[in-house]
């Protein structure tokens, strides 16, 4: 895997992107990247960072093909170059057949962040994401930002011509204890009191914290229930007070 990482990584460098180190914190996607949110409001931004992504219920049901803790590449461009899809090609030019583009439109409610793409298809297998986001923390933006995603277990698997997934289960009784509310309510009061004290990037942590146990219990316990809509309301509100302060 570790060839892959530096064959992607050598081609941004070489591209003028600034390396970003990952997050600690355990995040859904790695949009929620702290650095990523405050890169998006400058004038200019080319980052690229590697980060631990974790799902722990795309492994379940409908959602079998996915893996619940898996590393993603992010590269982030403002401004978009005219030949983003070329220069995307070009950084997995040691994969030999062609790819093909789905048209998949990414948006995040509690992010409050919409944008218009394409799944990449290799060998009829999802490899990368690639979104052009035109609305952040609630706020239209004037300069739409380029996200190019790659999803490197997958990505190794044809490089090595072997599995290289190993998949973590997480019981499903454990997610529904009162623990993981009591979690949310915990966080979610570490967040307002660091925020009122003008911490805001320790707020920002804590409100990761609850949009990863949130998005746990999301698709199981919380699917068309109002709770769910009241929940996404107040954390869109808290992420865009605090993404306002930090950018």
């Amino acid at each position: 895997m570790k060839k892959i990482l530096n064959k992607i990584f050598n081609y941004w460098k070489y591209k003028n992107f600034y390396f970003l180190n990952k997050i600690d914190n355990k995040i859904g996607a790695a949009t929620y990247h702290y650095k990523n949110i405050i890169s998006i409001f400058k004038k200019n931004t080319k980052i690229i960072f590697f980060q631990n992504c974790y799902r722990e219920f795309d492994s379940y049901c409908n959602f079998k093909n996915k893996l619940c803790i898996h590393n993603q590449i992010q590269v982030i461009c403002k401004k978009i170059p005219f030949n983003f899809i070329k220069l995307y090609k070009n950084s997995l030019n040691f994969l030999k057949k062609n790819f093909l583009f789905k048209k998949d439109n990414w948006n995040s409610p509690i992010l409050g962040a919409k944008g218009i793409g394409y799944e990449v298809i290799y060998n009829n297998i999802e490899i990368s994401q690639i979104t052009i986001f035109y609305f952040f923390g609630n706020k239209k933006l004037n300069t739409p930002i380029l996200e190019i995603t790659y999803g490197i277990e997958r990505i190794s698997n044809f490089f090595y011509k072997n599995n290289f997934i190993y998949e973590k289960f997480f019981s499903l009784k454990n997610i529904f204890e009162k623990k993981y509310l009591k979690k949310i309510l915990f966080n979610f009061k570490n967040c307002i009191y660091y925020y009122k004290i003008n911490n805001y990037y320790i707020s920002y942590i804590n409100l990761l914290k609850i949009a990863n146990i949130f998005n746990k219990i999301d698709d199981f316990y919380l699917s068309n229930n109002y709770n769910r809509i009241k929940i996404i309301i107040i954390l869109k509100k808290v992420f865009e007070k605090i993404i306002k302060i930090l950018c």
